[in-house]
């Protein structure tokens, strides 16, 4: 299959990817617009268990086809020796291995890290496990709920079950990181590396600052700067209802934010707590009421201040912001149709390839006869 544009960052790269869901499939979506050439190993039948993630057309979840455009599919059973055989094979012309298997079990299968790099030296692997190969930890298993709530997560949401799968987007962005890194540092020795990305880091940088506060006497996560208790990082409510949030941290900001209102009064009071705070809220407030939002928001492009909508989650999608700045695109479906889908995530640099995600299996003849694979019985 022709490789993606030669101008992009990882054209010629060749990335085997062995992992299952939503990690994984982050993990992909990044390199495949960066330009990597990325052909996902499924097992037979079903493939990736991502596909059958509803809502699904023709088949494929619009989850997995947001995720893999671009990628190829081969179909192989990691468990049959002739198939481990095949994906040995291929993995010695790779660039990049991914796998999100317990530690240890690749191994079983003669696909393990050593076996891998006795044959290619210059591989760069990614494990993306719950929490790594350290022996205290490496047979336990955890998904993104459970890691969100170990890191306390879930105490910042009131104990809901968070909308948003933080660990396992997290980790796939911090893979994508990893990954680069040890590309490059095999420019510079031309050795491969071993990499890990256990999923339990995931939600550890949204704690790091709070984190850091508490060790201190701070009010951490709960009642930290960025947590909406300063007058001047908050969600206001205008005059026609609607809500808009501000983000005027720098003194420049909150002083030209104050004098927009006509509360110049104001000017010192940014960062107010407790009942200062709050009577600084409430004449913020009293002065938004005046006029509509988008009004304030016009006033606030003209000047350039950091204020912006309070968007519902329908509404994002449709943004002409993020279309503008080349985030939002269509996402091709197998009927033809398509759907809002997010477009490359370094659009200075990347390039989200038109192919829509593959059928389960679509390449598996062909990368094995380009690769000299096996033939299959």
């Amino acid at each position: 299959m022709p490789g993606s544009d030669d101008s992009l960052p990882l054209a010629g790269t060749l990335v085997l990817d062995l992992s299952r869901m939503l990690p994984g499939a982050v993990l992909a979506r990044h390199l495949i617009d960066l330009g990597a050439r990325l052909i996902k190993v499924e097992e037979p039948g079903t493939g990736d268990p991502m596909r059958m993630v509803p809502p699904q057309i023709e088949g494929i979840g619009v989850g997995f086809a947001t995720f893999f455009r671009g990628a190829e599919s081969v179909v192989l059973d990691l468990r049959e020796a002739e198939d481990a055989k095949r994906v040995l094979c291929l993995a010695t012309h790779a660039d990049v291995l991914v796998e999100s298997f317990r530690p240890g079990t690749l191994e079983k299968w003669g696909l393990g890290w050593d076996d891998l790099h006795a044959k290619n030296p210059r591989l760069v692997w990614c494990s993306l496990s719950s929490f790594g190969s350290n022996p205290e930890v490496r047979d336990l298993v955890a998904h993104d709920l459970n890691l969100s709530a170990m890191a306390g997560i879930l105490d910042l949401v009131g104990g809901r079950v968070p909308r948003l799968q933080l660990a396992d987007i997290t980790s796939g962005l911090l893979a994508g990181s990893a990954i680069l890194a040890g590309l490059l540092a095999r420019e510079r020795d031309g050795a491969g590396r071993r990499l890990e990305q256990p999923l339990a880091a995931g939600p550890l940088p949204f704690l790091s600052w709070s984190w850091a506060e508490q060790a201190v006497g701070g009010g951490g996560a709960l009642d930290t700067l960025l947590g909406g208790v300063c007058p001047c990082y908050r969600i206001y409510r205008c005059g026609d209802g609607k809500s808009l949030s501000l983000a005027a941290l720098e003194p420049k900001f909150w002083s030209a934010f104050v004098e927009l209102i006509g509360a110049k009064e104001l000017e010192t009071s940014a960062f107010a707590l407790a009942e200062d705070g709050a009577r600084t809220v409430a004449a913020v407030e009293r002065a938004l009421a005046a006029r509509p939002r988008d009004r304030w928001l016009q006033f606030a492009e003209e000047r350039g201040l950091p204020m912006g909508p309070v968007r519902g989650y329908d509404e994002a999608a449709t943004d002409p912001i993020f279309a503008s700045a080349g985030l939002i695109e269509q996402t091709p479906m197998p009927d033809g149709t398509a759907v809002a889908g997010v477009g490359p995530w370094n659009p200075s640099l990347g390039q989200t390839p038109e192919r829509p995600a593959p059928k389960v299996g679509e390449h598996t003849e062909a990368v094995l006869s380009e690769f000299g694979a096996l033939p299959r019985k």
